[in-house]
């Protein structure tokens, strides 16, 4: 997780390409705290606030917490036009801190629930982790984790000159992201930042497998893989981003944290990228402005209750 905290790192890039969790997500949150509003959330890992502005739409009061300086300058700069779009006038309803959930400084049980998306891979200690939150979770409030990994191009609009059938093309384009991203050794492989981005892959079980029964109950795990075979469920968390140019799909990659450290140690990072676009064009015929893709994300959350 430190990639983030770098001083180069791009906190507002992260903010415009990573994808934005769907309003029906979090109308299952809400549903499963069993409540119509919230008093006090508390969003850990909220990097730039991508999950925190929206829990303002069923919460009083939101704190964001990260690590990061980086992110939560973002997300204080990104906060007046994100209220505004929500058309909340009362600034004080949200507030983001450097701080780690561990260490906060609140009232025991004053919180009615405590959020953590695409980010609890990253923590060292689960057992400390789970222990603090219930310190500041009210009696049957809410603690809430959830991730994505990995966009699948599930579909493209536009030109594509290569002699194969769409099922085909699109196999060839995941093998190209699969080589850049992890296979080649010489490429972002060898520059994940681990064990983070294994448990991420791993779809958090081993998250879950930690969490402690004495302190939790209603344990709610579900995990979302695209399958055209399996329709997803009304309670699956679903990541779809359409009209996606070739051009945004590498800016979404460039987000990621061994883009960064790739880019630290070689100074290659562009040249990977245009590399990939010169390969997608001539693979696969596609054009990097107007060739439009659909991406899909593996995707699960982990709700339980304090007990």
């Amino acid at each position: 997780m430190s990639t983030f905290s770098k001083s180069g790192f791009k906190s507002l890039n992260y903010n415009s390409f990573r994808p934005q969790y769907p309003p029906s997500f979090y109308e299952l949150l809400l549903d499963y705290t069993g409540k119509k509003t919230l008093s006090n959330v508390i969003d850990v890992g909220c990097g730039t606030g991508v999950a925190s502005f929206p829990l303002l739409n069923f919460a009083q009061n939101v704190t964001g917490l990260d690590l990061s300086p980086l992110m939560i300058e973002t997300a204080n700069k990104l906060k007046e036009s994100r209220l505004n779009e929500l058309g909340i006038n009362d600034t004080s309803r949200i507030k983001f801190e450097v701080a780690d959930v561990n260490n906060f400084e609140a009232s025991p049980g004053e919180f009615d629930l405590v959020t953590a998306a695409e980010c609890i891979h990253w923590f060292k200690d689960y057992e400390r982790f789970f222990a603090a939150v219930a310190k500041q979770l009210k009696p049957g409030a809410t603690l809430a984790y959830w991730y994505y990994v990995d966009p699948l191009i599930v579909d493209f609009q536009g030109p594509s000159t290569a002699k194969m059938s769409k099922s085909q093309v699109l196999s060839e384009a995941m093998g190209l992201y699969e080589n850049m991203v992890y296979k080649d050794g010489n490429l972002l492989g060898p520059y994940w930042e681990q064990p983070g981005r294994s448990i991420l892959q791993g779809f958090l079980t081993e998250v879950d497998k930690h969490i402690p029964k004495d302190l939790y109950t209603d344990i709610k795990i579900r995990k979302y893989m695209p399958d055209e075979k399996k329709p997803y469920r009304d309670d699956d968390m679903r990541l779809v981003r359409k009209d996606i140019s070739l051009v945004d799909y590498t800016n979404y990659i460039a987000t990621y944290s061994s883009f960064h450290n790739y880019e630290e140690a070689t100074g290659n990072a562009r040249e990977l990228i245009e590399a990939f676009l010169v390969r997608c064009e001539k693979n696969l015929g596609w054009h990097r402005e107007q060739t439009k893709l659909t991406l899909e994300w593996y995707a699960g959350y982990t709700f339980m209750k304090r007990r």
